[in-house]
């Protein structure tokens, strides 16, 4: 099958258009015929080896932790989809496939692509979509009325977050900067603080039930003292995963709860997403759609740290 490969580790120069074997689904996987994905921080993080310590991948590699596409073929055991089906997934870190032409994915991981949704729409949807989704409906799971502060809103998880906040009724305060105020305004927030204008974590007497971090080195203290006594810290940007077990243990002794979180590979968080697409309550935001010949290029866009929503990947027709 033709990919997009790396053969070491390095900048998005590294990317280049090769061939390797199709793969082949084992009992209760999918293969999947690939039409879109997207770029994440984390595929770049991946690409240039920053995750290596726990992320060790088998050179030639082909990345992309969302895949979007239609079922080519099923394990003896994958029964839930058809032939022909659209389907898309978050394949996990360790996995990726995305920027290739077929790619395996487990069933489980597996969710129908709601029908309002184009190729590219669907490839920017399933790793950051689900994180938002997981967030708001598993770790500190939001009721009407609550009070949420979104810190980084504007980038793949804020932008679902935002809207998945509204849709859960809470009142959403969000961090951008002011040439993105108004789309976070567009998707539903309430009070907008531009983050370049003095301390956006200043105490403004109004305690957050949930606040929710999206950017990497944020002070995690600065994030907790905005919450009410009781309250909850969620947190995508965790260092390492042995982050999580350590923060559970300090959480014993604070009046606060911090969760660090990885989002699972998991269908049915989709599945549960998507019934809200569907609604037409939350829609994917993209900045812009790259044929995957210029993949080196929305890698370099998504290291500058400026995306407003997601980068989309369209594969091969």
């Amino acid at each position: 099958m033709k990919a997009m490969l790396i053969r070491a580790y390095g900048t998005p120069s590294v990317f280049e258009a090769g061939e390797i074997e199709t793969p082949r689904p084992g009992s209760n996987e999918v293969l999947v015929r690939c039409r879109a994905s997207s770029v994440n921080p984390v595929d770049a993080a991946i690409r240039a080896g920053m995750l290596k310590s726990f992320v060790r991948l088998k050179l030639p590699a082909v990345l992309g932790v969302d895949v979007a596409g239609v079922v080519i073929e099923t394990g003896r055991s994958a029964t839930r989809f058809k032939l022909g089906e659209r389907v898309y997934a978050f394949t996990g870190i360790r996995n990726g496939g995305g920027y290739g032409e077929y790619a395996v994915v487990p069933e489980a991981a597996l969710a129908r692509v709601p029908d309002r949704l184009s190729w590219a729409e669907a490839g920017s949807v399933p790793g950051v979509g689900a994180t938002a989704f997981e967030a708001f409906t598993e770790c500190a799971p939001l009721a009407p009325g609550m009070r949420v502060f979104i810190n980084g809103g504007a980038g793949g998880v804020g932008t679902w977050a935002v809207q998945i906040a509204k849709v859960l009724g809470a009142e959403v305060t969000v961090t951008c900067s002011a040439s993105k105020a108004a789309l976070m305004a567009e998707l539903g927030a309430d009070r907008v603080i531009d983050y370049t204008q003095g301390d956006p974590f200043a105490d403004d007497g109004r305690p957050y039930d949930v606040v929710f971090n999206t950017v990497r080195g944020a002070s995690t203290d600065k994030l907790r003292a905005l919450l009410r006594r009781g309250g909850s810290l969620v947190t995508t940007t965790g260092d390492h995963p042995g982050q999580v077990f350590t923060t559970r243990l300090c959480n014993l002794f604070s009046a606060t709860r911090t969760v660090v979180f990885f989002v699972r590979s998991d269908g049915a968080l989709l599945d549960g997403l998507g019934r809200l697409i569907e609604a037409g309550q939350v829609r994917p935001v993209i900045e812009r759609v790259y044929p995957w010949e210029q993949l080196a290029d929305a890698h370099r866009r998504i290291e500058s740290g400026r995306v407003a929503g997601k980068l989309a990947v369209l594969g091969l027709d």
